[in-house]
């Protein structure tokens, strides 16, 4: 947060990324109502130190404050690796037994780990979410094996910034007399859940979107806040 592309000039156009606590907190009130807003969560997160692992820690944390019922009997990384998701699930089943009625995954991949483990032991109905919108996710979503991901659309990401890159290159707008929320700013996720994972898949997975690529900052989630 010490430097910013207006402290840089024009040629340092913009600086888009997405925040991950707000979704992260959108999947886990999807989760705690499955449990019927009682019972005991466990969180699988990504590498200790990476913002996106904090991101959707703190994301679960801030929807727990509207749901006192729920515990949250533990949160550990499991390195976004989904062996190390079903090692890390397999202690936590045998620390906490039944009292997890609920699982908190920081990404998809840990979501597979957890899904085995849990068969492993004949748990099948186990509320889960993950996050990242990966195909193979939106199929256990479709399957009802998941609640919920979350989808990041790395393809407008990256053709909106090579698009900014380009109209500022070739004079379309002048990036310096643009307001901060357009040098850096959020970009949009969707969040898929069993009622709409086959629109999504259709839409996102099976075709590629078309985007007007010069509505730069229409899906923007806002201006990148630091903390």
């Amino acid at each position: 947060d010490d430097l910013h592309p207006w402290d840089i000039g024009d040629n340092y156009v913009s600086h888009m990324t997405w925040s991950d606590e707000k979704p992260a907190e959108q999947t886990a009130r999807i989760l705690f109502d499955a449990m019927g807003g009682k019972g005991g969560v466990v969180h699988l997160g990504g590498i200790a130190a990476n913002n996106p692992a904090i991101e959707r820690l703190n994301g679960l944390k801030n929807a727990l404050k509207d749901f006192p019922d729920i515990e949250l009997l533990d949160a550990q990384p499991a390195d976004w690796d989904t062996t190390k998701g079903t090692e890390l699930m397999a202690s936590f089943l045998t620390r906490f037994g039944d009292k997890i009625t609920g699982v908190h995954c920081a990404n998809d991949n840990i979501a597979y780990g957890v899904i085995e483990a849990l068969r492993a032991e004949g748990i099948e109905n186990m509320p889960i979410v993950a996050y990242d919108g990966n195909p193979e996710a939106v199929k256990l979503v479709m399957d009802g094996k998941l609640l919920a991901t979350v989808f990041t659309n790395p393809h407008w990401g990256g053709g909106i910034t090579a698009a900014l890159a380009y109209y500022a290159a070739t004079g379309a707008f002048k990036p310096s007399e643009e307001p901060k929320e357009h040098r850096e700013f959020y970009g949009p996720t969707v969040l898929v859940t069993k009622k709409d994972a086959a629109d999504f898949k259709a839409k996102y997975l099976d075709a590629v979107p078309s985007y007007n690529w010069k509505d730069f900052w229409g899906p923007s989630n806002g201006q990148i806040k630091y903390k």
